[in-house]
């Protein structure tokens, strides 16, 4: 990557969690009010930046890093959706469209805009 992109356009909120949520990983907001990893699949609210004692910082808008699991991505746009234990992977067929702008394959992380 070319730009250095820290703090672009970032927008975070604070969140209760119900599961010990680990940075650069996919949460989403449960209808007990708290905050989990989302089921496979499934859409979520944004990526842990910062945990401590059951209370989570979560990018919801912006650049941020996020865990990959089993599928590849590649930069530009990609159709991301959530695996286990909140990492994203690749999903052409029923992903939402991010834009990544780098990928570290050796350590499993992705740069995106959300």
């Amino acid at each position: 990557m070319k730009a250095l992109l820290n703090g672009f356009n970032n927008q975070e909120a604070t969140f209760f969690c119900e599961v010990e949520a680990l940075p650069n990983r996919a949460v989403a907001l449960q209808s007990s009010g708290y905050l989990s990893f989302p089921e496979e699949k499934a859409p979520f609210t944004g990526i842990v930046t910062y945990f401590n004692e059951g209370i989570a910082s979560v990018a919801m808008q912006g650049y941020v890093k996020a865990v990959f699991n089993k599928t590849l991505p590649v930069v530009g746009i990609c159709k991301l959706t959530t695996g286990s234990m909140g990492c994203l992977e690749v999903d052409e067929e029923n992903g939402t469209p991010y834009t990544v702008v780098g990928v570290d394959y050796q350590n499993k992380t992705m740069e995106i805009i959300l």
